[in-house]
């Protein structure tokens, strides 16, 4: 059944299209045996191939193949131990080594490189020392050269010189008086490997000699002279001498060439694989194909599919058709006129299917999808068979039985005009119990009728689907294109119709359809204009659809230009502010020397609010002193001194800090708590304060700050907050720099709870 299925969808002419495209003798075999494979490992390598061979073929023209011999036999005969090969043979290595040579450099330089051609340019052996060896001893005419050997070269000359000789003996001989009466022609003959001249007949007696042959006409005696007997002998014996050293090259030079045997093997094999791919190539290039996607399952989707043989035969008017079948579609019902296309498209279907499964590229256009069918049956014209007494319908169903009986499920089926060689009733009904059978066993079913009832049959079941051929009752011509999800018509009478036949005929035609067919014409075309009208329904919401999206689209278009000019902004913004924020580091650089009286300054002020400057004492401090603290203007009292006596731990309210002795003043008074009057400060302890700086400048925000802190400090508050928010961090950023150079802040840490939040804690 397989090798029908091949002969009915033109598998078998496709294979000799094919073959036409190949350039050497070695891939033929191989392309004359091509038949679909089940691997779809191996259909995915064969793609890979053809579309690195297309490219090469785009970019790089073709691959130069030019006059390849066949040296199979020539191999053959290397491998014999003991044979010797003729020089002919030879030089078909030379010419093979050649196309090698130009078949390896052209790859080597492809633009588009590829593994596969990586592969061929590391598998192809130019083999230049064996070249180079056959050249030097047969010459382009097939003949062993001088050079082959010294003992070769010496016979030789040896052989020109005796000749020379014994040419210019006869030549004196001929040139002698008393001969001229009796030469024949002017002219030295070989007879018998010996150098003779012609006389006349009946002269033979004239000069002491042999005679070796006599002319068709005995008109022409050939006379060997005496004188040159011994001159002839040692002629043929340089001439056996110089056969036997040929017999000793060619044996040595066939050793030689044994030697590289496995190399000559494997550039066969890289050459003949070259040359399959690149005849797929060229025919795909051809007739454009394109690479299919080979699913192990789903849906068949082709999108302006064209029979290749379609397309050499009515070349520029060949019609694409769409292929399309979803998963859950098992069954395809093609239905039309007569001569409308429909088992065109069937063998479409089946021939397309067949080339993804043998790793072909596909006439076809975008990317074609076709699910990896374990076989592909068909059934397309009369199985009548005379010999056996056979009818056309006994014979379509014996051929129906084997496809169902060969089927194990997972196989596209095509069968051509189902059901139509019996009564149209009893045939629709076995056809539609055919379909059933093929389907339940997990086959794809595409077939073609003209019987209303499977018509129908294609809309009452969710997983068949009707299509139809389309046909201009116009101008009565066949479109040759598929319509989806409708039935066709076959249009009988309205063709006749239409050529003007009589209308009694037509008349009485309508008389002879039953009224069952006319319900069946009514239900399938109601079926059809609902079809229709949610067609053009879903349309209008794909149109809406699309509009919605190209609105949406125009939407993300602005937003994302309102972003990146946002962005520029942004960015601008961040620009300045670093420009700003190098040119307050650099003035606060500039104002660290002078920072120490700014402190100083502070302090004094500090002091005159809490009372006025204390009185300095100049004893040593100890424990229980009161101080005052240079840096913060506070007073306290020392609570411990380290055994060097320079660090001193002083108690300012709350607060606790080390500091040594530059920091710190003895004064006998101890820490004032001022009074509420509105003139002066009320110094009070606060555990916590917060500040909030968001939305000012930077240097604006630093100038808060510094002025908030001193105020915390001098209130004894042991923690506070600052709030500076997130936003791009520049301003958190500038407010932790200036509490890291702050000498009275211990720490400082963004808030667990917020982010914009920085804790300040003091020593």
């Amino acid at each position: 059944m397989i090798d029908k299925t091949l002969s009915y969808l033109d598998y078998l002419k496709l294979r000799d299209v094919i073959l036409q495209f190949s350039s050497t003798p070695f891939c033929r075999d191989a392309l004359g045996k091509l038949r679909p494979i089940d691997d779809i490992e191996e259909i995915t390598r064969r793609h890979d191939r053809i579309e690195a061979v297309m490219d090469v073929i785009k970019w790089d023209g073709r691959v130069p193949f030019s006059d390849v011999p066949d040296i199979t036999g020539v191999l053959a005969r290397i491998a014999i131990r003991d044979s010797v090969l003729e020089p002919p043979e030879f030089l078909s290595l030379t010419d093979f080594l050649r196309v090698c040579e130009d078949v390896s450099g052209f790859l080597a330089k492809v633009f588009k490189r590829s593994a596969f051609t990586e592969e061929l340019v590391a598998g192809i052996d130019r083999l230049p020392v064996l070249s180079r060896r056959i050249a030097r001893s047969v010459n382009v005419e097939g003949y062993l050269e001088d050079s082959a050997s010294y003992e070769l070269s010496r016979i030789r000359a040896d052989l020109f010189m005796n000749r020379e000789r014994i040419k210019k003996q006869l030549e004196r001989i001929m040139g002698r008086e008393p001969m001229r009466p009796i030469i024949q022609d002017d002219y030295i003959s070989l007879r018998n490997n010996r150098y003779v001249i012609p006389l006349k007949p009946n002269f033979n007696e004239a000069i002491q000699g042999i005679v070796h042959d006599y002319s068709h006409s005995l008109k022409t005696s050939f006379v060997e002279p005496v004188e040159c007997v011994e001159l002839n002998n040692s002629i043929n014996i340089l001439v056996n001498e110089e056969k036997e050293e040929e017999k000793k090259v060619l044996h040595e030079l066939t050793g030689f060439a044994r030697g590289f045997r496995e190399a000559l093997e494997g550039n066969v094999r890289c050459l003949a694989e070259l040359d399959f791919f690149h005849a797929m190539a060229l025919f795909c290039h051809e007739f454009r194909c394109v690479r299919p996607e080979v699913t192990p399952s789903g849906g068949l989707e082709v999108r302006k599919a064209v029979n290749p043989f379609i397309a050499m035969s009515r070349k520029k008017d060949a019609v694409p058709i769409d292929i399309a079948m979803k998963e859950s579609e098992k069954v395809m019902i093609i239905s039309g006129p007569n001569a409308g296309g429909k088992t065109a498209a069937l063998k479409t279907i089946g021939l397309l299917s067949l080339m993804a499964k043998t790793g072909l590229f596909i006439p076809a256009a975008e990317r074609p999808v076709i699910p990896l069918f374990s076989n592909v049956f068909a059934l397309i014209g009369d199985e009548q068979d005379i010999s056996l007494e056979l009818s056309s319908f006994t014979a379509h169903m014996y051929a129906i039985k084997d496809l169902y009986l060969n089927a194990r499920g997972d196989e596209l089926v095509l069968i051509d005009e189902i059901g139509g060689n019996t009564e149209p009733q009893e045939a629709s009904a076995l056809a539609m119990g055919v379909i059933d059978a093929f389907v339940e066993k997990g086959c794809r079913v595409v077939v073609t009728t003209h019987l209303n009832l499977i018509k129908a049959y294609g809309y009452m079941k969710d997983y068949a689907m009707n299509v139809a051929t389309s046909f201009d009752t116009t101008n009565m011509k066949p479109l040759y294109q598929l319509i989806y999800g409708t039935a066709g018509y076959s249009n009988a009478i309205n063709v006749a119709r239409k050529i003007d036949v009589p209308a009694v005929i037509i008349e009485k035609s309508y008389t002879y359809l039953n009224e069952q067919e006319f319900m069946l014409n009514d239900l399938i075309t109601s079926l059809q204009e609902e079809k229709a009208k949610t067609v053009r329904e879903r349309r209008e919401l794909v149109k809406i659809k699309e509009e919605a999206r190209d609105r949406l689209k125009v939407i993300r278009e602005k937003k994302d230009e309102y972003l990146r000019k946002w962005e520029d902004k942004a960015r601008e913004r961040l620009l300045e502010l670093e420009i700003e924020v190098d040119e307050i580091k650099k003035e606060v650089a500039k104002k660290e020397r002078t920072s120490i009286t700014r402190s100083k300054d502070k302090i004094r002020s500090l002091k005159q609010r809490l009372g006025g400057p204390a009185k300095e004492v100049r004893e040593d401090i100890r424990i229980g002193d009161y101080v005052l603290v240079k840096t913060l203007g506070s007073r306290g009292y020392v609570v411990d001194i380290d055994k060097e006596g320079s660090v001193f731990e002083v108690a300012v309210g709350n607060v606790r800090t080390k500091l040594k002795r530059m920091f710190i003043e003895k004064t006998v008074e101890g820490p004032k708590r001022v009074s509420r009057d509105r003139s002066e400060i009320h110094v009070e302890k606060t555990e916590q304060r917060d500040l909030k700086i968001i939305g000012m400048r930077v240097e604006e925000a630093l100038k808060t700050v510094d002025t908030f802190l001193d105020r915390a400090i001098v209130e004894g508050t042991s923690q506070v907050r600052i709030v500076h928010g997130v936003g791009t961090g520049r301003l958190m950023q500038a407010v932790r720099d200036r509490l890291a150079e702050t000498p009275y802040v211990r720490t400082f840490h963004t808030d667990e709870q917020n982010a914009g939040v920085t804790i300040v804690e003091f020593a």
